[in-house]
This record gives structure tokens, sequence and C-alpha cells, in this order.
């Protein structure tokens, strides 16, 4: 194996691949990278889920969703089934930032686990904060069976607060409306749209 880094930032195997096969327009359009600027408003393209339109789209965007593609290898919560039995990812809640780089955006919170930071591997990502570790900075969780939500600190670097409460890493506490949690210089108010009212179950 001969892994190699295109100028991109993909990753792909030299000895299988002459080019980037994620930056290659001759491969598979289902590896090609396509940014989100590009003319795909009001299109269908398979690789987008269809009908998806972006018409405000920028390469900047945070919070843009798009649609993930029939057949795709991403993990996906053990979540509801609608009323053709197939398994949805519905959102159960947010964050909205109150405070920080990215005041006023919100992240939508799914069933399950919820790895929250900078890098791409996390659920809810929080860009332009850079005291936000990329990786385990924090998680956050919906339990459908006891509606109720939990916050876990990770092991970044820098101290993490739910109401002023400090927690050390792997500390967790439940999640109540409105709590406030702070990572690194974003403070998060937490919206919860499941819990004992309401469940998409």
């Amino acid at each position: 194996m001969n892994m190699q880094r295109c100028p991109s930032g993909h990753y792909f195997d030299k000895s299988k691949f002459d080019q980037c096969p994620y930056c290659n327009p001759a491969t598979s359009s289902d590896n090609r990278t396509i940014p989100l600027e590009s003319t795909m408003a009001g299109t269908s393209d398979p690789g987008f889920g269809g009908g998806w339109n972006n018409n405000t789209s920028d390469a900047n965007d945070i919070g843009v969703t798009v649609p993930l593609q029939s057949g795709s290898e991403v993990t996906v919560a053990l979540t509801p089934k609608d009323e053709t039995g197939k398994t949805f990812d519905p959102v159960v809640g947010w964050f909205v930032c109150v405070d920080g780089p990215d005041k006023g955006l919100d992240y939508r919170i799914r069933s399950g686990n919820n790895s929250i930071g900078r890098g791409t591997g996390a659920q809810i990502r929080i860009l332009n904060d850079s005291s936000i570790s990329k990786e385990n900075m924090s998680h956050v969780a919906f339990d459908s069976r006891s509606r109720r939500f939990y916050f876990e600190a990770g092991e970044g670097r820098n101290l993490i607060r739910v109401n002023d409460e400090l927690l050390l890493p792997h500390q967790s506490r439940e999640l109540r409306a409105f709590d406030r949690v702070l990572l690194g210089q974003t403070t998060l108010a937490f919206i919860p749209l499941c819990g004992e009212e309401f469940s998409w179950e």
C-alpha cells in the first residue's frame, strides 16, 4: 500500500490509482468531491439525493444538510420507522450558539451518540472556535427509551462547563431545556425537541 495525499487533502492508494479518485472526474461520481457552491441548485444529482436546492450556498456555509446517498456506508443510529416501514434519522433537539465565534448558528442533535468537535469525524462541527478540539471534545446523546439527553466531556485540552459546573474528562450529566454548555470560547444553549411530551417512536 502506497498512501498519498492529494492537494485537496484526500488520501488514496497510489498503487491502485494514478490520480486521486475523489478529485478525478473520470472516476465514478460517487467518489467525486463536489463543492457546495457548484451549480447543484434545483438538480437531481444522485450523489445528493435528488432535488436538493441550495440557492444561497457558499463554500464556507455551516449547517447545510445534504441528504445521504442511498446505499451509503455511513453509520446511522437505531431510529424509528416511518409509516412505510423505512428507518429514518430525525432531529431530536438542537444546540444554538449564544456566545462565541459562531453566535447565532444552530446544530442538529440526532438520536444516539453525537460527537462534538472541529474535525470532519464529528457529527456536530463547530468550525470557527480554535479552542475546540478537532476530535473527542465532547458528546451529546439522546436515549430514545428513556427520552433523556446526556452530555459527556471528552479529552479536549480546554475545560467544559454545563451551567457553570465543571465536567472533568468522561464525566457526564443529564441535559435539560436551556442548559448552557461552555466549550472553549463557545456557549451553546440546549433546545430539546423530544422528551416527555413528544418522541418520534
